[in-house]
């Protein structure tokens, strides 16, 4: 994979992730500990971020609901995503907005090799230059290695709805 690719991967995950994790406000809860916190963000993306003509035009991505980090022992991660709602704008053609849940979870661990492998669960919203911006429903992976190369992109099984086609 080309590292321009591998860079708008890196940046779209790394922005719902952070997003994510930022706006609960570094309230972890433990295995059998807090409940998921409310959450909300909106970000402004730019044309093809995901890759050469994947949403060839600019969008915002608003997310609402709850969140929460569970750290498990191993290295070990899941975030939760209750009530979580995801609005996206076509920012060229503003009429032109979709609406989708996005309650599913990533359950992030750390391979033998030091990658960093994510499975995500249920309805979550991802990019990805071979994939698109797509809501995954069902059980999909991806990997980065250690310097946040993909190494492997999105694969999986259930259904992918291409968030792009659906505003463009």
């Amino acid at each position: 994979m080309n590292n321009v690719k591998g860079r708008n991967v890196r940046s779209i995950v790394s922005v719902l992730l952070l997003g994510a994790w930022s706006l609960i406000g570094g309230q972890y809860a433990f295995a059998g500990g807090s409940p998921p916190e409310p959450t909300g963000f909106s970000v402004d993306l730019p044309a093809n971020v995901f890759g050469p003509g994947v949403c060839a035009f600019p969008i915002n991505v608003s997310v609402s609901g709850e969140a929460a980090v569970i750290d498990l022992p191993g290295n070990r991660t899941i975030i939760t995503a209750p009530k979580q709602r995801a609005v996206i704008t076509n920012l060229d053609e503003t009429a032109n907005t979709v609406a989708f849940s996005i309650t599913g979870v990533f359950h992030q661990s750390t391979d033998q090799n030091g990658n960093a492998v994510t499975v995500v669960t249920g309805r979550n919203l991802l990019g990805d230059p071979e994939a698109g911006f797509v809501v995954a429903i069902g059980i999909f992976s991806f990997i980065f290695d250690s310097n946040g190369n993909l190494v492997q992109p999105l694969t999986g099984t259930g259904r992918l709805i291409d968030v792009c086609e659906s505003i463009q």
